[in-house]
C-alpha cells in the first residue's frame, strides 16, 4: 500500500512539472511544425512528461503491487557498481574542465579512451578505434550537419 502511494506522489509531481513547462512553453510562442518558435521543444518535452506521468499515476489505481515488486525496490541500490559511478563522473567532470583548454578534438577522444579503457575494459585496439569513431560521428553530427562551434584548443583543432 505504501509503495503505490509514493508512487502517486512522484506522478502527481512530475504531472505538476509538466504542465507548469507546457504552459511556460506556450507562451514562448510553439510557432508551426515546419518553423518551430523557442517554446515548441520544450512544450513537446512536458507534454511527453505529462503523459508519462498520468499513465503512471494512472496504473497506481489499478492492481495491487506484488510482494516480489515491493521487495525488489526496496534494494533499489543493491548491486550498484560505485567505483565506476564515480570513474565516470570523475571522467566528465575532468572534461569538462579541459574542454577550452585541449579542444574538442583531443578531450573528447580522451575521455571516450578513458570510459571505453578504464570503465569498461575493453581491449586497446577496441578503445581506440571505438574514440575515434565516436569522436568523428560527434563532429560530422554536430559541427557539419548542425553546424555547432566546438572550441579549437590550444591546437587549433
Amino acid at each position: 500500500m505504501a509503495v503505490n502511494v509514493h508512487r502517486r506522489v512522484g506522478s502527481i509531481f512530475w504531472l505538476v512539472v509538466g504542465i507548469y513547462g507546457a504552459s511556460h512553453a506556450y507562451q514562448l510562442s510553439l510557432g508551426r511544425f515546419r518553423h518551430p518558435g523557442p517554446g515548441f521543444i520544450f512544450f513537446l518535452t512536458s507534454l511527453f512528461l505529462i503523459i508519462l506521468s498520468a499513465l503512471d499515476l494512472a496504473s497506481t489505481f489499478f492492481g495491487e503491487p506484488k510482494k516480489e515488486k515491493e521487495k525488489e525496490e526496496q534494494h533499489i541500490w543493491k548491486g550498484v557498481r560505485w567505483q565506476k559511478v564515480l570513474f565516470v563522473l570523475s571522467g566528465v567532470s575532468i572534461y569538462i574542465y579541459f574542454l577550452e583548454l585541449a579542444g574538442f578534438w583531443v578531450s573528447t577522444f580522451l575521455l571516450m579512451l578513458f570510459l571505453y579503457k578504464v570503465v569498461e575494459a575493453t581491449r586497446w585496439w577496441i578503445a581506440i578505434l571505438s574514440s575515434l569513431i565516436t569522436v568523428l560521428l560527434s563532429y560530422v553530427i554536430f559541427k557539419v550537419w548542425l553546424d555547432v562551434q566546438f572550441p579549437a584548443g590550444i591546437l587549433g583543432l
